[in-house]
């Protein structure tokens, strides 16, 4: 039970960097939210800087980031502890618990999608498909996000 609840505090804490780190990538300007653009040296630097900070605020001991672009890696940079009591540092082969980390993810690129007007969580989910996904059953245009 203690390592599930220590596994959702530091998914928790995650989910708390990534809205930050999206943020600032954002105010940036330098296409770092862009999955076409090549980030910068400054942006790099800038979030090696930065996700320390957030670690810190959010109470995560340790993070892995990876910054992938056009099939490119451009930063794999481990943070902080994977072990705080044996002082064990987290590398690039550190193999995170994560939680159902995917979940609050994912319901933050719901959410974004919502906030630039190109998902209506109210309207059918069958409007956003080319073709109905089961023919004949009416019931899925019920189905909304």
């Amino acid at each position: 039970m203690k390592r599930l609840a220590a596994a959702a505090r530091i998914a928790i804490g995650a989910t708390a960097i990534a809205a930050p780190l999206q943020t600032m990538a954002q105010v940036a300007g330098n296409g770092i939210d862009s999955p076409r653009k090549k980030p910068d040296q400054t942006t790099i630097a800038a979030l090696r800087q930065r996700v320390p900070e957030l670690m810190k605020e959010a109470t995560v001991p340790g993070v892995s980031l990876a910054l992938i672009r056009n099939g490119k890696t451009y930063l794999l940079q481990p943070f902080g502890m994977r072990d705080a009591k044996t002082g064990q540092r987290v590398t690039e082969e550190t193999v995170f618990e994560a939680a159902s980390l995917s979940k609050p993810v994912f319901a933050y690129g719901v959410l974004k999608l919502v906030e630039q007007g190109i998902l209506d969580l109210d309207a059918p989910l069958s409007k956003y498909l080319p073709k109905p996904y089961v023919e004949g059953d009416a019931r899925l245009d019920k189905i909304t996000a």
